[in-house]
Protein backbone atom coordinates (compact mmCIF):
# COMPACT_ATOMS: atom_id res chain seq x y z
CA UNK A 1 0.00 0.00 0.00
CA UNK A 2 1.29 3.85 -0.68
CA UNK A 3 2.51 6.00 1.76
CA UNK A 4 -0.99 8.09 1.29
CA UNK A 5 -3.10 5.14 1.71
CA UNK A 6 -1.85 4.28 5.57
CA UNK A 7 -1.86 7.93 6.19
CA UNK A 8 -5.37 7.92 4.75
CA UNK A 9 -6.92 4.71 7.03
CA UNK A 10 -4.51 6.25 10.08
CA UNK A 11 -6.57 9.45 9.65
CA UNK A 12 -9.72 7.75 8.98
CA UNK A 13 -9.18 6.03 12.23
CA UNK A 14 -7.91 9.44 14.23
CA UNK A 15 -11.16 11.05 13.30
CA UNK A 16 -13.90 8.11 14.05
CA UNK A 17 -11.98 8.60 17.73
CA UNK A 18 -12.02 12.32 17.56
CA UNK A 19 -16.08 11.62 16.70
CA UNK A 20 -16.18 8.94 19.62
CA UNK A 21 -14.62 11.77 21.80
CA UNK A 22 -16.83 14.54 21.10
CA UNK A 23 -20.04 12.43 20.88
CA UNK A 24 -19.28 10.16 24.36
CA UNK A 25 -17.64 13.23 26.43
CA UNK A 26 -17.73 12.77 29.96
CA UNK A 27 -15.23 9.31 31.10
CA UNK A 28 -14.55 8.10 28.00
CA UNK A 29 -12.94 12.09 26.86
CA UNK A 30 -11.05 11.46 30.24
CA UNK A 31 -9.76 8.27 29.58
CA UNK A 32 -8.63 8.77 25.86
CA UNK A 33 -6.97 12.20 27.17
CA UNK A 34 -5.28 9.84 29.82
CA UNK A 35 -4.33 7.56 27.47
CA UNK A 36 -2.69 10.41 24.88
CA UNK A 37 -0.86 12.50 28.09
CA UNK A 38 0.90 9.36 29.30
CA UNK A 39 2.03 8.29 25.86
CA UNK A 40 3.07 11.80 24.89
CA UNK A 41 5.16 12.08 28.19
CA UNK A 42 6.54 8.94 26.91
CA UNK A 43 7.43 10.30 23.50
CA UNK A 44 8.60 13.43 25.63
CA UNK A 45 11.46 11.23 27.38
CA UNK A 46 12.11 9.45 24.57
CA UNK A 47 13.43 12.33 22.80
CA UNK A 48 15.66 13.81 25.57
CA UNK A 49 16.82 10.06 26.59
CA UNK A 50 18.18 10.11 22.65
CA UNK A 51 19.92 13.32 23.44
CA UNK A 52 21.64 12.20 26.20
CA UNK A 53 19.51 13.61 29.12
CA UNK A 54 17.83 11.75 31.90
CA UNK A 55 14.91 13.99 33.42
CA UNK A 56 12.78 13.22 36.16
CA UNK A 57 10.02 11.81 34.64
CA UNK A 58 7.50 11.27 37.85
CA UNK A 59 5.76 14.30 37.84
CA UNK A 60 4.85 14.21 34.20
CA UNK A 61 3.23 10.98 34.30
CA UNK A 62 1.67 11.87 37.60
CA UNK A 63 0.39 14.68 35.80
CA UNK A 64 -0.76 13.00 32.48
CA UNK A 65 -2.32 10.21 35.09
CA UNK A 66 -4.26 13.03 36.92
CA UNK A 67 -4.86 16.11 35.43
CA UNK A 68 -7.87 15.39 33.65
CA UNK A 69 -9.92 13.08 36.63
CA UNK A 70 -9.25 16.21 38.81
CA UNK A 71 -10.24 18.64 35.92
CA UNK A 72 -13.55 16.73 35.38
CA UNK A 73 -14.05 16.54 39.20
CA UNK A 74 -12.57 18.42 41.01
CA UNK A 75 -11.10 21.34 38.57
CA UNK A 76 -10.42 24.00 41.55
CA UNK A 77 -7.84 20.96 43.20
CA UNK A 78 -5.84 20.91 39.09
CA UNK A 79 -3.36 24.00 40.41
CA UNK A 80 -2.63 22.03 43.77
CA UNK A 81 -1.09 19.30 41.14
CA UNK A 82 1.20 21.19 39.52
CA UNK A 83 2.04 23.13 42.71
CA UNK A 84 2.70 19.33 44.02
CA UNK A 85 4.97 18.13 40.83
CA UNK A 86 6.50 21.67 40.54
CA UNK A 87 7.95 21.13 44.21
CA UNK A 88 8.60 17.77 43.63
CA UNK A 89 10.91 18.27 41.11
CA UNK A 90 12.57 21.14 42.82
CA UNK A 91 13.21 18.57 45.58
CA UNK A 92 14.53 16.14 42.99
CA UNK A 93 17.16 18.75 41.99
CA UNK A 94 18.30 19.65 45.31
CA UNK A 95 18.61 15.74 46.85
CA UNK A 96 19.68 13.75 43.81
CA UNK A 97 23.47 14.10 43.20
CA UNK A 98 23.02 12.94 39.42
CA UNK A 99 20.44 15.37 38.12
CA UNK A 100 21.66 17.95 36.23
CA UNK A 101 20.06 21.36 36.36
CA UNK A 102 19.35 20.85 32.81
CA UNK A 103 17.03 17.85 33.32
CA UNK A 104 15.64 19.90 35.78
CA UNK A 105 14.85 22.50 32.97
CA UNK A 106 13.70 20.29 30.28
CA UNK A 107 11.18 18.52 32.46
CA UNK A 108 9.89 21.71 33.39
CA UNK A 109 10.03 22.49 29.50
CA UNK A 110 7.90 18.80 29.44
CA UNK A 111 4.95 20.02 32.02
CA UNK A 112 3.98 22.95 29.58
CA UNK A 113 4.91 21.14 26.72
CA UNK A 114 2.76 19.08 25.96
CA UNK A 115 1.09 18.92 29.05
CA UNK A 116 -0.29 21.96 29.68
CA UNK A 117 -0.78 22.50 26.10
CA UNK A 118 -2.80 19.04 26.10
CA UNK A 119 -4.80 19.94 29.48
CA UNK A 120 -6.85 22.10 26.98
CA UNK A 121 -8.36 19.56 24.84
CA UNK A 122 -10.13 18.89 28.45
CA UNK A 123 -11.38 22.13 28.72
CA UNK A 124 -13.57 21.08 25.81
CA UNK A 125 -16.18 18.90 25.20
CA UNK A 126 -16.63 17.35 28.80
CA UNK A 127 -19.91 18.61 28.68
CA UNK A 128 -22.37 17.60 26.19
CA UNK A 129 -25.00 20.34 26.28
CA UNK A 130 -22.99 23.30 25.35
CA UNK A 131 -20.67 24.88 22.65
CA UNK A 132 -17.48 23.14 23.85
CA UNK A 133 -18.06 20.14 21.49
CA UNK A 134 -17.61 22.60 18.38
CA UNK A 135 -14.55 24.05 20.13
CA UNK A 136 -13.02 20.70 20.13
CA UNK A 137 -14.02 19.95 17.12
CA UNK A 138 -11.99 23.27 15.51
CA UNK A 139 -9.15 22.54 17.98
CA UNK A 140 -8.34 19.12 15.39
CA UNK A 141 -10.17 20.43 12.36
CA UNK A 142 -8.65 23.48 11.47
CA UNK A 143 -4.61 22.18 11.89
CA UNK A 144 -5.55 18.86 10.24
CA UNK A 145 -7.26 19.86 7.44
CA UNK A 146 -4.57 22.89 6.91
CA UNK A 147 -1.72 20.20 7.78
CA UNK A 148 -3.41 18.07 4.57
CA UNK A 149 -3.59 20.73 2.36
CA UNK A 150 -0.19 21.58 3.05
CA UNK A 151 1.17 18.27 3.06
CA UNK A 152 -0.88 17.29 -0.84
CA UNK A 153 -0.26 20.76 -2.52
CA UNK A 154 3.14 21.02 -1.11
CA UNK A 155 4.25 17.42 -2.62
CA UNK A 156 2.64 18.16 -6.30
CA UNK A 157 3.53 21.95 -6.15
CA UNK A 158 6.21 23.42 -3.83
CA UNK A 159 9.04 24.67 -5.20
CA UNK A 160 10.32 27.08 -2.78
CA UNK A 161 11.56 25.64 0.34
CA UNK A 162 10.33 27.18 3.80
CA UNK A 163 12.88 26.39 6.43
CA UNK A 164 14.96 24.19 4.76
CA UNK A 165 17.37 24.29 8.08
CA UNK A 166 14.37 22.94 9.76
CA UNK A 167 12.20 20.81 7.64
CA UNK A 168 13.88 20.40 4.01
CA UNK A 169 10.01 19.27 2.95
CA UNK A 170 7.99 22.02 3.78
CA UNK A 171 7.18 24.97 0.98
CA UNK A 172 5.81 28.24 0.83
CA UNK A 173 3.44 26.77 -1.87
CA UNK A 174 2.35 24.29 0.77
CA UNK A 175 2.31 26.87 3.33
CA UNK A 176 -0.09 28.95 1.49
CA UNK A 177 -2.44 25.79 0.46
CA UNK A 178 -2.39 25.17 4.45
CA UNK A 179 -3.63 28.48 5.43
CA UNK A 180 -7.27 27.76 3.08
CA UNK A 181 -7.25 24.54 4.56
CA UNK A 182 -7.49 26.14 8.14
CA UNK A 183 -10.90 28.15 7.03
CA UNK A 184 -12.30 24.65 5.37
CA UNK A 185 -11.83 23.11 8.25
CA UNK A 186 -13.71 25.67 10.15
CA UNK A 187 -16.92 25.17 7.62
CA UNK A 188 -16.70 21.49 7.76
CA UNK A 189 -17.41 22.00 11.93
CA UNK A 190 -19.68 24.23 10.77
CA UNK A 191 -21.67 21.59 8.95
CA UNK A 192 -20.88 18.80 11.72
CA UNK A 193 -22.41 20.94 14.47
CA UNK A 194 -25.79 20.47 13.28
CA UNK A 195 -25.43 16.72 14.19
CA UNK A 196 -24.64 17.79 17.72
CA UNK A 197 -27.46 20.01 18.25
CA UNK A 198 -25.02 23.48 18.48
CA UNK A 199 -25.32 26.12 16.03
CA UNK A 200 -22.09 28.64 16.46
CA UNK A 201 -21.83 31.04 13.35
CA UNK A 202 -19.89 29.86 10.29
CA UNK A 203 -17.95 33.51 10.73
CA UNK A 204 -16.58 32.57 13.65
CA UNK A 205 -15.53 28.97 12.60
CA UNK A 206 -14.11 30.03 9.65
CA UNK A 207 -12.44 32.92 11.23
CA UNK A 208 -11.13 30.34 13.84
CA UNK A 209 -9.93 28.45 10.93
CA UNK A 210 -7.86 30.84 9.25
CA UNK A 211 -5.94 31.37 12.63
CA UNK A 212 -5.77 27.29 12.86
CA UNK A 213 -3.82 27.32 9.59
CA UNK A 214 -1.33 30.04 10.57
CA UNK A 215 -0.98 28.59 14.37
CA UNK A 216 -0.95 25.00 13.34
CA UNK A 217 1.77 25.26 10.85
CA UNK A 218 4.19 27.16 13.48
CA UNK A 219 2.83 24.17 16.23
CA UNK A 220 4.18 21.93 13.29
CA UNK A 221 7.55 23.33 12.75
CA UNK A 222 8.28 23.98 16.17
CA UNK A 223 7.96 20.19 16.89
CA UNK A 224 10.16 19.82 13.94
CA UNK A 225 13.10 21.76 15.35
CA UNK A 226 13.01 20.10 18.79
CA UNK A 227 13.33 16.33 16.43
CA UNK A 228 16.25 18.15 14.72
CA UNK A 229 17.87 19.49 17.81
CA UNK A 230 17.05 15.71 19.59
CA UNK A 231 18.58 13.96 16.20
CA UNK A 232 15.69 11.74 16.05
CA UNK A 233 13.01 11.43 12.77
CA UNK A 234 9.88 11.04 14.79
CA UNK A 235 8.18 11.38 18.47
CA UNK A 236 7.07 8.00 18.31
CA UNK A 237 6.26 5.25 15.82
CA UNK A 238 2.58 4.44 17.62
CA UNK A 239 0.87 6.02 14.13
CA UNK A 240 1.98 4.43 10.77
CA UNK A 241 3.47 7.46 8.54
CA UNK A 242 2.19 9.42 11.14
CA UNK A 243 4.33 9.03 13.95
CA UNK A 244 3.50 9.30 17.59
CA UNK A 245 1.31 11.04 19.24
CA UNK A 246 2.61 14.91 19.69
CA UNK A 247 3.60 14.29 15.22
CA UNK A 248 -0.14 14.09 14.98
CA UNK A 249 -1.32 16.56 17.58
CA UNK A 250 1.55 19.19 17.92
CA UNK A 251 -0.54 21.60 15.66
CA UNK A 252 -3.23 21.07 17.47
CA UNK A 253 -1.62 21.70 20.76
CA UNK A 254 -0.36 25.14 19.80
CA UNK A 255 -3.91 26.12 18.77
CA UNK A 256 -5.62 24.42 21.48
CA UNK A 257 -5.29 27.60 23.55
CA UNK A 258 -6.42 29.96 21.22
CA UNK A 259 -9.88 28.14 20.90
CA UNK A 260 -10.41 27.75 24.27
CA UNK A 261 -9.82 31.67 24.99
CA UNK A 262 -11.71 32.67 21.82
CA UNK A 263 -14.92 30.02 22.89
CA UNK A 264 -15.38 30.86 26.54
CA UNK A 265 -14.71 34.69 26.29
CA UNK A 266 -16.30 35.50 22.68
CA UNK A 267 -18.50 32.96 21.79
CA UNK A 268 -20.07 31.03 24.82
Amino acid sequence: MSELGIRSIVAVVLIALLLLIVWLGGWFQVASLTLISVIAVYEMVRMFNNKGFRICSVPLYTMAGCQYVLLYLYPAYLPLLYLACFIYLIVDRIMSKNRQTEETVYTLFAMIYPLALLLCFGLMGFERTDNSRAALLMVFAAPCMADNNAYLFGRKFGKHKLCPAISPKKTVEGYIAGLAGGPIGGLLVYFLQGFLGLNVHWGWLVGLGFMGGIIGQFGDLFASTLKRWAGIKDFGTLLPKHGGVIDRLDSAMLFAPVVVVVFRYFID
